[in-house]
């Protein structure tokens, strides 16, 4: 029989600031992972995960598995206590998150005054998610479609949510930009590579977000793709999905599709165009059945 495996990570990044209630200075042992047992960078542009020094497993000296013998004198191979671990750190790294969000977490996720409201329940929303998440063991659990204007945190939320889930409590979870990933399959048709060696890593996965929803000129093809996308995944209800976009489901005294009277005619696309205008009825009518709403609204926090 194998043996049991702990839960050895904790889901905030590496340099956020540990919650008062669970951690303090006190009680930290290493500054490298402040007791996480893993160290965030940026590499490559992409967010890896390691095991810090301080959990050096020398029962196994990082294997995972363990040598030992049993009753009846002969040696049968074990799972060590520090495989949970490494799985967890596996999945982080095939999750494909961008680089810059190396420190962003739930924990640091600015709501104070004189931001907007909003995002504090967005927060309060994002945590909601996951404890439901969590109680229903994954078998089934709508997903969030954060919508507001740029610079509100809305991925900012969407990747701390896939962080702790990862880590925490080891889900399979994939980020896309989902404008890159048409880039990278028209670079594929070059040289003879199918669509679905590109999309189906993110149409089977547990918990996908799919970043930046509606961006880009949303061609007939470009379309076709985000419909296989959505489709797939609506059509199987083990799978969970989260989604950012600039555009809102009504606009604010605005003529929809057209030019606002007191803006410029070359406005921002966001404040002329539904995302049902942007991304056709059949795929927002089946995101509004996956996913709960989440508006956020305030100042662009990059040009605060």
């Amino acid at each position: 029989m194998k043996e049991k495996t702990t839960t050895a990570s904790r889901s905030a990044p590496t340099a956020a600031a540990p919650s008062p209630a669970t951690t303090t200075a006190a009680t930290i042992n290493c500054n490298a992972c402040r007791d996480r047992q893993h160290v965030l960078s940026n590499q490559k542009g992409k967010v890896r995960a390691v095991v810090c020094k301080c959990a050096a497993c020398d029962k196994c000296h990082g294997t995972g598995k363990v040598l030992r013998e049993a009753a009846d004198g002969v040696s049968q191979i074990y799972e060590c206590q520090c495989a949970a671990l490494f799985r967890k750190l596996k999945l982080f790294n095939k999750a494909g998150i961008p680089g810059k969000f190396v420190y962003e977490s739930l924990d640091n996720f600015d709501v104070a005054t004189p931001r907007h409201r909003s995002l504090k329940d967005a927060l309060s929303r994002s945590r909601t998610f996951i404890k439901e998440f969590i109680q229903m063991k994954g078998r089934y659990s709508q997903g969030l479609i954060f919508m507001g204007e740029p610079g509100l945190g809305k991925t900012h939320l969407a990747v701390a949510i896939i962080k702790e889930l990862i880590l925490e409590q080891g889900v399979e979870c994939k980020f896309v930009d989902f404008f890159e990933l048409l880039r990278e399959i028209r670079q594929g048709y070059e040289k003879n590579i199918a669509e679905s060696e590109f999309t189906d890593p993110y149409v089977g996965v547990k918990v996908l977000v799919i970043d930046d929803l509606a961006k880009g000129r949303n061609t007939e093809w470009e379309l076709t793709i985000l419909d296989h996308f959505i489709s797939a995944r609506y059509n199987d209800d083990d799978k969970v999905t989260l989604v950012t976009t600039n555009f809102k489901d009504k606009l604010d005294n605005k003529t929809s599709g057209g030019e606002d009277s007191n803006r410029a005619p070359l406005a921002d696309a966001s404040t002329r165009y539904t995302l049902a205008e942007k991304i056709g009825a059949r795929i927002f009518s089946r995101l509004m059945e996956m996913c709960k709403k989440v508006h956020l609204q305030g100042k662009d926090f990059r040009q605060v």
